[in-house]
């Protein structure tokens, strides 16, 4: 199980890196990247989000030069994100998942436990490598935002019910409007890009300095 989570964890970091480098090379001109990314054009709805992230030091990308926005997220990388987004916090004890093996996630994922942000995907597994789906997300930043309720929201298609309160809080706080305007999809894999957005959104759209002179 340990070599599974460590070999699927590096397939999606190449993979990523991959698809990076691909996009470098359509670009005419790689300096129009924003933050330093070549990726992360300067007229995208993730990109004052990806400088946002940046600038607080919640991320560094996945290669230089690569910040990869349509990659997958994991539920690893998800937790790092949050626990980075929050000051990173030291966590009391350790976490009880077993399947948890990367050095760089035990504190996120410990914290995130011991805050009640996370219950894991059972009582001894968290599944880092597997990807986070819209729906999780949401429930991830709404219990770190106290479980706030919210009026009911808009969505038509199935969301489960345990996301329920979390997505009418998202949308009602506008830190998402779905992907239209009557469905959030949220058995979709979130990308770097989304997650970018729902961060800056959450912490109310902070204002950034756009860099692109890298």
């Amino acid at each position: 199980m340990m070599m599974t989570t460590r070999l699927r964890s590096r397939w999606l970091g190449m993979a990523a890196a991959v698809a990076c480098a691909l996009w470098s090379l359509s670009l005419v001109d790689s300096a129009s990247g924003v933050a330093g990314f070549s990726d992360v054009g300067s007229d995208q709805y993730y990109t004052e989000a990806v400088q946002w992230m940046v600038d607080r030091g919640i991320t560094v990308g996945v290669s230089p030069g690569c910040f990869a926005p349509e990659a997958p997220v994991t539920r690893g990388q998800a937790a790092a994100f949050i626990w980075r987004m929050e000051g990173e916090p030291r966590p009391a004890s350790p976490h009880g998942f077993g399947d948890v093996v990367e050095p760089w996630q035990h504190d996120a994922v410990s914290w995130m436990s011991q805050a009640g942000i996370t219950t894991g995907t059972s009582p001894t597994t968290y599944e880092p490598s597997r990807a986070v789906t819209r729906g999780e997300l949401a429930v991830l930043i709404w219990r770190l935002a106290g479980e706030p309720r919210a009026r009911a929201h808009p969505f038509v298609d199935v969301v489960a019910p345990w996301q329920q309160d979390a997505v009418s809080w998202m949308s009602r706080r506008g830190i998402t409007t779905g992907t239209s305007p009557t469905t959030f999809s949220p058995e979709r894999t979130v990308t770097r890009g989304q997650l970018a957005t729902f961060f800056h959104r959450y912490k109310g759209a902070p204002s950034v300095n756009v860099d692109t002179d890298h």
